[in-house]
């Protein structure tokens, strides 16, 4: 399959799963001078979306898809076998670490309070 296919292949698996792909140009300064590429997985206002750099090379964006789309579940979901292949390289690699769910907001933070010097007297 050529990369291009492959790339769509990847975004329509992103919407079967529910998951928008966000493909927009990046600031610079944010990529490592071409060795590292940003984006990936991420939950803004309560929807799951892949953000991938539109000036990533095409391996590149490939890339961040594909390890994104790792840590998440698509067992209900139909992919062609080289798609899921793709996907499957990339769980190896994904860290171990829950993914955001859009419908179980996480628990509140609490602050701490400081203490100053009036509290010890």
């Amino acid at each position: 399959m050529e990369l291009g296919r492959l790339l769509q292949e990847l975004i329509q698996a992103a919407r079967k799963a529910g998951i928008t792909v966000r493909s927009e140009s990046f600031d610079p300064s944010l990529s490592d001078g071409g060795k590292k590429w940003r984006g990936g997985f991420c939950v803004i206002r309560g929807k799951r979306v892949i953000l991938v750099d539109e000036r990533a090379p095409l391996v590149d964006r490939i890339a961040t898809i594909a390890a994104s789309l790792a840590s998440v579940d698509l067992e209900h979901v139909f992919l062609p076998p080289i798609v899921r292949a793709t996907i499957g390289a990339y769980q190896r690699e994904a860290p171990e670490r829950p993914v955001p769910n859009a419908t179980v907001p996480l628990p509140p933070v609490r602050a701490r309070l400081r203490r100053t010097d009036d509290d010890e007297r």
